[in-house]
């Protein structure tokens, strides 16, 4: 079994990790090698836990207190681009648990997938309110981050939003592909905002005394009444006199920087897991390349010291969708988005010695023209050669796991889903919310059919009986389900018995190949009993299909047994990308 399984007591196994990744670093380098010596002497070579598969990672331990790590937004480019950290390819994720899944963090929370959502709760997403409370509403400032024309207010209730305009040149773009990506992130299990439409009146607004903000030249001064009449005037007279936002939600806690998509934040003793090494940010290039997310950088993540129960400790937000979809937050997205990186060399300099001959595919590609929806299709994208604004290191190291992890995660928005998701976003004209509908949708259908056909794709695995003289083990084939193959796949097993504390295996008999996705579980194929009274069997299970040899490297089932109660405590799945051609 990989590495990254949780072994031990999952309290002392947390800090036992934070002994020795959470430390000083000059105390690091005086004391890590006996610190991790010691610790793997008081491992064992036990596979499993009695309390596995665990669904809850303890990281959200109490922090007396942490600095501020703010990214630059040149060097957080340079570095990724020309100064990349060197890291190791061929790593697995180190957070999942024994069935491969994710656990809850204070990075994320699981949810479509992994539990019912009904729309009505996907709709909802993260919020607990319904909105700015009705009543007064006070500009408090103006935020300086961003390119987005903004302004913070207080409402009736005391909470700060930052209200948010859509460029007039594109009205509805940046809002709508804030709203849809905020919904469908969230219901992945990403930390993410509030957001809300609100329709506002500039006269309605009041001013807070004392209310400052950067004029043009860089000149700090109050806000005044012709400021926010300045700010509004391109819009009132084309919306009678309303205005569209997109009210964002202060974050609760104190904001404490950006997180890397690589290491560890030094001053966090929660923060154990390297970055680039946890399953859901590299997953996460499959949920980009779904909604062009191509500003998926570390500047639009997000760290707030939070406050729960007593405890204080960094839960970890990503922010700022506006450059989603075919948004480009002040602008349609660029057509190089998605396609190539900021710095591509080898196309720029044969775009140079070609004198503008030489054209990429993509500068080929014709959208549709809708000002709400800008340059977002579905024809020419493929998943596969999809690409960030610049190199991310997560997402260069995802393997065909993380893939299809992420895959399967999208396959659970069924059209309806998307349907309700996009209606939030409350278009004006029906054909460019009808478009957009539909190219979200064959996006989702390439990005999961590309990518949960990368690796064997069996899942859903369950224990039950059938004609069988003994319990089976059924299993279902997702590529098939989800139409990326055509139902042409046979499967072989081969059992082992599984010594639970010696981490050793027996094989029981030949391969058998199986009539269909259910295999028999042998009576003789059940371990030794262990110090808790169970008993451990082991599947291996290939797939064997014309278009994908790659499926005939096992995936491996645990099964675990104490009297007649059975149930499935592993799952391991190849993590290698074939890399032959596309069929």
């Amino acid at each position: 079994m990989s590495s990254n399984r949780i072994k031990e007591n999952h309290t002392e196994r947390l800090w036992r990790l934070r002994m020795v990744f959470g430390m000083p670093v000059l105390l690091l380098l005086v004391s890590v090698q006996p610190l991790a010596q010691r610790t793997e002497n008081m491992q064992e070579s036990r596979r499993f836990y009695p309390d596995d598969p665990l669904w809850e990672d303890n990281d959200m331990m109490h922090v007396p207190s942490v600095k501020v790590f703010e990214l630059e937004k040149q060097y957080d480019f340079l570095e990724n681009t020309f100064l990349a950290p060197d890291l190791p390819y061929g790593t697995e994720a180190l957070n999942t648990n024994t069935l491969g899944e994710v656990p809850d963090s204070a990075w994320w929370t699981n949810r479509i997938g992994v539990r019912e959502m009904s729309i009505t709760e996907i709709v909802r997403g993260p919020d607990t309110v319904d909105g700015p409370a009705p009543g007064k509403w006070t500009i408090i400032g103006r935020p300086e981050g961003g390119i987005t024309p903004k302004f913070t207010i207080k409402d009736a209730r005391g909470d700060t939003y930052i209200f948010k305009l859509d460029p007039p040149h594109m009205l509805e773009l940046p809002s709508s592909a804030e709203m849809v990506s905020t919904k469908i992130f969230h219901a992945l299990g990403f930390n993410v905002a509030q957001d809300f439409l609100v329709w506002v009146k500039p006269e309605d607004l009041e001013i807070k005394p004392g209310a400052t903000w950067k004029d043009a030249k860089g000149k700090r001064r109050e806000i005044d009444r012709e400021d926010v009449d300045y700010w509004f005037q391109e819009y009132v007279g084309r919306t009678n006199g309303q205005v569209r936002v997109l009210a964002s939600k202060f974050i609760p806690g104190k904001p404490v920087g950006e997180y890397k998509h690589y290491g560890t934040r030094p001053d966090d003793p929660n923060d154990v897991i390297p970055h680039e090494r946890r399953r859901e940010l590299r997953a996460m290039r499959v949920f980009a390349a779904w909604l062009n997310h191509d500003d998926s950088r570390a500047l639009n993540t997000f760290d707030t010291f939070y406050e729960e129960d007593g405890r204080t400790f960094i839960k970890h937000f990503l922010l700022d969708f506006g450059s989603n979809l075919g948004s480009g937050s002040t602008n349609f997205q660029e057509p190089r988005a998605g396609n190539e990186y900021y710095w591509q060399p080898g196309q720029i300099i044969r775009g140079i010695a070609s004198l503008g001959i030489y054209q990429r595919g993509w500068m080929k590609v014709r959208y549709q023209e809708y000002p709400s929806i800008g340059r977002y299709e579905s024809d020419f994208f493929d998943p596969a050669k999809w690409k960030p604004e610049y190199p991310n290191p997560a997402f260069d190291r995802m393997d065909a796991a993380d893939a299809f992890w992420g895959a399967k995660l999208v396959s659970n928005f069924t059209d309806e889903m998307i349907d309700a998701i996009v209606s939030t976003a409350r278009l004006s004209d029906p054909k460019a919310e009808a478009y957009l509908i539909e190219t979200i949708k064959k996006r989702r259908d390439k990005c999961v059919h590309w990518w949960i056909s990368r690796t064997n794709p069996l899942d859903e695995f369950k224990i039950g009986t059938s004609s069988n003289p003994g319990p089976t083990l059924t299993f279902e084939n997702a590529a098939i389900r989800t139409g990326a193959a055509s139902p042409k796949a046979a499967y072989a097993v081969t059992w082992y018995r599984l010594d639970n504390l010696g981490n050793q295996e027996e094989a029981v008999g030949e391969q058998l190949r199986l009539a269909g996705p259910e295999a028999a579980i042998p009576e003789g194929s059940w371990g030794p009993e262990d110090d808790a009274g169970y008993r451990y069997s082991v599947a291996r299970i290939s797939s064997f299909h014309p278009d994908f040899p790659n499926w005939q490297e096992p995936v491996v089932v645990s099964l675990r047994r104490r009297g007649e109660k059975l149930e499935i405590v592993g799952i391991e799945r190849p993590r290698k990308t074939p890399t032959y051609a596309r069929r």
